[in-house]
């Protein structure tokens, strides 16, 4: 359960307890060891790496992620990307994610630098943006994956359901979603006090509630979009392939001609997909071993509730979870790397930038400019 286990992964593990989900929290046998500090020096060395690998990489992955997110959010607003192929599902996606790692961050430097969440006012906001923007982030990219598997499988019906208002009718109804289905956490979410320390946790009167919602959140967020995205993904992929098979046997200059403007407005739209596609396809390695790591956990808990939580397991959802954190932070670098458009785009924003600081060439500025073609 992603959003219970940002915040309240963060808090155990600064108090030198299991750093997991609240669902294995509610069973007191598996911290026993970190409670009590019986553990051997072998896995304290190893606690201790993993709180130092998560000191660096979460803050790096925060700045990072945040900057990156910001500037596709520029570009993807532009006059030159305004209108284009899943802009709406994408400048979503990088403000949900930027909401996502902000999270993140205030619950890290709350358990690592300083106790900044010490009202349950604070801790109830952070509990609801996290689970909110965990789960928009998911079904933007199943938005936009959607739209891309319409578009290449079933090109007829595309004018009919990709268009701007549709992508923001979806977006709303999204959010509206997230805002009831998580509002939970707005009442199941408390404080306790541990030497002059105040922490956020869960409030005990809930936990079967608790218990019963990672379920059903594993389900929303992790199973039933996992197989959407999976399944259009491998459709849009042999579609596209079937396609470039197609055109390489379009050799003769006949048949060049006739299909010269078509094919040009295909490969365009080939481009677009390959560069979706990578995102999407990142989204789930990313996303992959964390949510493997949680659903074998839930499996094993129900099946033997006393059964203990061993180093090796901890350290395994540690790094699971640095990818999975990652995976906010990624796009960015996929539409840089990727993306032509995106690429053109932010050239021509950062010339902008220059014109208007006296720095770039009017003339020039103009002739570059005049050769855009958007990104559709």
């Amino acid at each position: 359960m992603e959003g219970l286990d940002v915040l309240y992964e963060n808090i155990s593990t600064t108090n030198q307890r299991s750093s997991y989900s609240v669902y294995e929290e509610t069973n007191p046998i598996r911290n026993n060891s970190f409670v009590d500090g019986t553990v051997d020096t072998h896995e304290m060395d190893i606690y201790n790496a993993v709180k130092i690998m998560r000191n660096i990489l979460i803050p790096i992955i925060v700045f990072v992620g945040v900057f990156g997110n910001s500037v596709s959010m520029s570009v993807f607003t532009s006059n030159y990307l305004r209108r284009s192929s899943s802009s709406t599902f994408l400048v979503a996606l990088a403000c949900t994610d930027n909401v996502f790692l902000i999270c993140l961050f205030v619950t890290w430097f709350d358990g690592s630098v300083d106790n900044i969440l010490n009202s349950v006012r604070s801790c109830q906001v952070i509990s609801y943006l996290t689970f909110v923007s965990s789960f928009l982030s998911v079904w933007f990219v199943v938005g936009f994956t959607s739209e891309r598997y319409i578009a290449i499988c079933h090109p007829l019906r595309a004018k009919l359901f990709c268009t701007q208002v549709r992508e923001r009718v979806a977006v709303v109804i999204f959010i509206m979603l997230s805002v009831v289905l998580y509002n939970f956490a707005s009442w199941t979410t408390d404080v306790y006090t541990s030497k002059n320390i105040t922490r956020c946790t869960y409030n005990i009167k809930f936990i079967k509630f608790l218990n019963i919602v990672t379920w059903l959140d594993t389900v929303v967020t992790m199973l039933i979009p996992f197989t959407l995205i999976f399944f259009m993904n491998m459709r849009v992929a042999c579609t596209a392939a079937t396609f470039q098979e197609k055109r390489k046997g379009c050799l003769t200059p006949r048949d060049a001609r006739r299909v010269k403007h078509r094919a040009l407005r295909s490969k365009q739209q080939m481009r677009v997909t390959r560069t979706l596609l990578l995102v999407s396809t990142t989204f789930l390695v990313l996303n992959l071993p964390s949510h493997v790591f949680k659903l074998s956990s839930l499996i094993s808990h129900f099946l033997n509730p006393a059964a203990s939580y061993q180093m090796a397991q901890y350290l395994i959802q540690e790094i699971s979870q640095i990818f999975y954190y990652a995976s906010f932070s990624m796009n960015f670098f996929l539409y840089a790397l990727y993306g032509k458009h995106f690429q053109r785009s932010l050239s021509f924003m950062y010339e902008s930038m220059r014109l208007r600081l006296g720095c770039n060439d009017r003339i020039k500025y103009l002739e570059r400019t005049s050769t855009l073609r958007s990104w559709t």
